[in-house]
């Protein structure tokens, strides 16, 4: 739930001017991409879909911040899930008995 505050310390971080601050950002990454490489190498998977990686650090992380605080909200507030549920008419039946038998179904 911090991690999106922490993200934003270091966005302002960055236009302080502090070099440290550009050092250890850097490092970060360095080490993020190192060990996802290291688990593509683990899975034997090959090693061009890194390519996305910073994508995924600065776009696709925010979006899951969003998911996560959204879904701590709900459990908070007890608010019950839309599922979409589908509507139920009870036809498997009869399409079972369509495929078994297909001169029996209606023509239309």
């Amino acid at each position: 739930m911090i991690a999106p505050a922490i993200d934003l310390l270091a966005v302002y971080a960055l236009f302080s001017g502090d070099w440290r601050v550009y050092v250890t950002l850097g490092v970060f990454y360095v080490i993020q991409f190192a060990t996802t490489a290291f688990a593509f190498h683990l899975e034997r998977e090959p090693l061009r879909p890194l390519w996305a990686l910073p994508f995924q650090m600065l776009v696709y992380r925010q979006l899951m911040y969003l998911v996560v605080i959204q879904s701590v909200v709900t459990a908070v507030r007890g608010t019950p899930l839309r599922w979409q549920r589908m509507i139920r008419q009870g036809t498997a039946a009869q399409s079972l008995d369509r495929e078994k038998n297909p001169e029996s179904a209606p023509s239309r």
